[in-house]
């Protein structure tokens, strides 16, 4: 019976190294498509569109907002901001960005705008 145990408990682990695995190469397509359009939008030339920025099919065009101050942000609404920020500072932005996309998803909504709002990280 324990062998049974004992050969089950490591077929489940395999199966989870496995996807485990592919998930992660999964990631690293993902990371490099990603880097690979961003790297395109860079490359257009927003002053002028009506060359390649315009020229961009409206799947590629992407709207990047990025939070300067997270910390001013959190500790106006709360005081214990400061106390998390000094313990998990990537927790307390991950908490000012979620708190800022359903704000902005809810005032999109609100003025009719149908737009997919998601908080990406890493570079």
């Amino acid at each position: 019976m324990s062998t049974l145990i004992a050969v089950v408990a490591l077929v489940i682990a395999v199966a989870a190294a496995a996807v485990a695995w592919r998930l992660r190469r999964a990631n690293k397509a993902l990371r490099a498509e990603t880097i690979g359009l961003l790297w395109r939008l860079e490359q257009a030339d927003i002053s002028a569109p009506r060359t390649a920025y315009a020229e961009l099919p409206p799947e590629d065009r992407l709207l990047s907002i990025r939070i300067l101050n997270p910390l001013e942000l959190a500790s106006a609404q709360t005081k214990a901001a400061t106390m998390l920020h000094k313990v998990r500072p990537a927790l307390l932005s991950k908490m000012v960005y979620d708190q800022a996309a359903e704000s902005l998803r809810e005032r999109l909504a609100d003025e009719g705008v149908v737009a997919e709002v998601k908080v990406h990280a890493g570079r």
